[in-house]
């Protein structure tokens, strides 16, 4: 049986593939990726995939380059090697929704014909995607720039707006916000005033450490307001599932 292969349909629906994949991928680890970096990455492995399909005659080796070196590669790009178990987790999330996707479309296309399967299997992606994107969107649209500063020294990172945040110092009544004790132990230790406080939640109460900055300047909506000596308190870990936020504002600040 003869098969004839149309070089357009296949890159096309071999790109259209990677980007869902590696897109649903970074919704799905919470990772702050760039639609134009997942399609530049998914624009190289789908020529480098075309090239070797051209230069190798074997399927077989042929498949094995593509899974072992062309994907790692466009994960790579997107998602980055510094974190070597971050790294392996995003491939293998990669992996679980290109066979998910194929999976799906088999058993659509068996159902209701080879066009009708893709049509439906690529209009729902489109709309997790988008779905996806619009959850992203209205987090992001609460994030602000914030530079804290302690005996001289300043870092600069990145907040979540959190109206949640409620939290106060019961002996002065000064809002606390909370920061992960990782990026503050890369400020000065010397001078700074630390003390305990008690905190209560609907889940959960207990005690944080808390902290007595010099300032805090905060970059919001075009405007800076500064804090003089604001109150912080510690958390070890990620304070937010959202790699990029590293600290929770307290709600009067934006209120």
């Amino acid at each position: 049986m003869a098969y004839e292969w149309y070089a357009d349909i296949f890159c096309l629906t071999s790109l259209l593939m990677d980007f869902c994949a590696v897109y649903t991928a970074g919704i799905i680890l919470n990772r702050a990726v760039s639609w134009k970096r997942c399609m530049i990455a998914c624009v190289f492995g789908v020529g480098v995939s075309v090239s070797l399909l051209f230069m190798i005659p074997r399927y077989a080796i042929y498949s094995l380059l593509v899974h072992g070196m062309v994907h790692p590669l466009m994960t790579l790009m997107v998602f980055g090697g510094r974190d070597r178990a971050g790294y392996l987790r995003a491939l293998l999330t990669v992996y679980i929704v290109l066979f998910v996707m194929g999976g799906v479309q088999n058993w659509l296309t068996v159902l209701n014909g080879r066009k009708t399967g893709q049509i439906i299997v690529y209009g729902f992606v489109a709309a997790l995607l988008f779905t996806g994107y619009q959850v992203r969107r209205r987090v992001m649209k609460n994030v602000c720039r914030v530079e804290v500063w302690l005996s001289g020294k300043s870092r600069i990172l990145w907040a979540y707006c959190d109206s949640g945040n409620l939290l106060r110092d019961p002996d002065s009544g000064a809002p606390v916000s909370v920061l992960e004790q990782e990026l503050f132990e890369q400020l000065p230790q010397d001078t700074v005033r630390k003390k305990e406080i008690s905190y209560r939640t609907i889940r959960q109460e207990g005690s944080m450490m808390v902290v007595l900055l010099d300032r805090m300047d905060i970059w919001q909506k075009g405007t800076k307001k500064q804090i003089f000596k604001p109150e912080i308190g510690l958390q070890k870990g990620p304070v937010m599932q959202h790699p990029r936020v590293q600290m929770l504002l307290h709600a009067s600040y934006f209120a």
